[in-house]
């Protein structure tokens, strides 16, 4: 498809983690334009070659640094993104995630749908399963910047994630 947009360029900015889900985020990126463009039906070498000219100066300078057993491993989708998740340290922390989304209170100016998309996304890793979106509310109502919303919210009787969103889109 023509239409399918790449991936900026990888950014790697912060410590290792900051740099970690930089990557994860990239690669997700990568796999749903693999899919929309249909590269993924191509070879492993076409896809590997892709990967390492959109993913940029910084990312090209870590590929240039991996070692293989065998030379034709490198070009090698499969390899490759096992190579970077090594290098990345990738390894799940729930303990980490769940910081992140427990922490992450709404900026001043930012509404209330962008707050909360970025607990959903933040939610995502933390392994929440059916309480998530009991958390989610429970996160708007705690990180919510004004506190005459707040003390709307906790009047509310039987209050759900919807009508939490819905009562601070009508304020």
């Amino acid at each position: 498809m023509e239409h399918a947009r790449p991936p900026a360029e990888l950014v790697l900015e912060g410590g290792p983690a900051s740099r970690a889900d930089s990557w994860r985020k990239w690669l997700k990126q990568f796999n749903v334009f693999l899919k929309a463009s249909g590269v993924y039906k191509e070879s492993k070498e076409i896809q590997a070659s892709l990967l390492v000219n959109l993913i940029g100066s910084e990312g090209y300078d870590i590929y240039l640094t991996f070692k293989y057993i065998k030379e034709e491993d490198q070009d090698d989708i499969d390899i490759l993104i096992k190579k970077f998740n090594e290098y990345f340290g990738t390894k799940h922390n729930t303990t980490m995630a769940r910081f992140r989304f427990f922490t992450r209170n709404q900026e001043i100016g930012e509404t209330i749908d962008t707050y909360a998309t970025a607990l959903r996304l933040l939610s995502q890793p933390c392994e929440f399963e059916h309480l998530e979106d009991g958390l989610i509310r429970d996160r708007i109502v705690c990180g919510v910047t004004d506190s005459a919303v707040r003390d709307r919210l906790l009047r509310t009787d039987d209050l759900t994630l919807e009508k939490t969103i819905k009562i601070e889109r009508n304020v």
